[in-house]
């Protein structure tokens, strides 16, 4: 009987595995695709000052807007795939669900340049305001194992950055910086936990212990 339960439990645990895979791979490579894409949009772009201008300059003509907007989407794209894997992982799946509703804010930015302002604006602005919510839930509301334990404290750390670095807005004309402040640490956040997730074992003995909590 045990080892027929054993059984059954790995091919339940196949699919779960296979899914949290995937999803961490993607949040591995969540900065790597935004970071290069803004680095060439960054390089392409002399005219460009990060204590004059906002990030979301870039996207708007030439070059530049090419690497940026199809980085943003990229990433999006990317983040949902990883939000995803990661609501599976999450006992408490608030935050999770709603760093899903921030990565399509995150390809809208990429979709509606800041030449369409008011689309633009209305998705810049959520992408913040929801990444920040997301990780301050999950910061404050994952705290069954170790994993998850220092996996929020990490997310409690970037709303920390991100909150910090609203100052500024009061010392400089552009807002670049803060925008780097405020989500830059996220994607990070997102590779270190994709790379947590892409070890089988280790999410198979979490989600047990998760399991045994509840």
């Amino acid at each position: 009987m045990k080892l027929t339960h054993l059984l059954m439990s790995n091919c339940l645990d196949r699919p779960y595995l296979g899914i949290t895979r995937i999803a961490g791979i993607c949040g591995i490579f969540i900065p790597v695709v935004i970071f290069t894409c803004l680095g060439l949009a960054l390089v392409s772009s002399p005219w460009f000052s990060w204590t004059q201008h906002a990030l979301s300059d870039l996207g708007v003509n030439g070059p530049s807007a090419v690497f940026f907007n199809y980085g943003m989407v990229l990433g999006g794209i990317l983040a949902f795939i990883f939000s995803l894997g990661l609501i599976q992982v999450l006992s408490k799946k608030l935050g999770a669900y709603i760093l899903t509703l921030s990565s399509f804010a995150l390809i809208g930015i990429g979709l509606f340049p800041e030449t369409l302002f008011p689309l633009h604006f209305i998705t810049s602005a959520s992408f913040f305001v929801l990444l920040i919510s997301a990780f301050l839930l999950i910061g404050l509301r994952v705290k069954q194992d170790r994993f998850n334990r220092s996996m929020g404290l990490f997310a409690l750390l970037f709303v920390t950055i991100a909150v910090c670095s609203t100052f500024f807005l009061f010392c400089l004309p552009g807002i670049a910086i803060l925008e780097a402040l405020s989500c830059f640490p996220a994607f990070f956040w997102c590779m270190v936990v994709g790379i947590k997730m892409t070890s089988m074992q280790a999410f198979t003995a979490s989600r047990r212990e998760i399991k045994h909590l509840q």
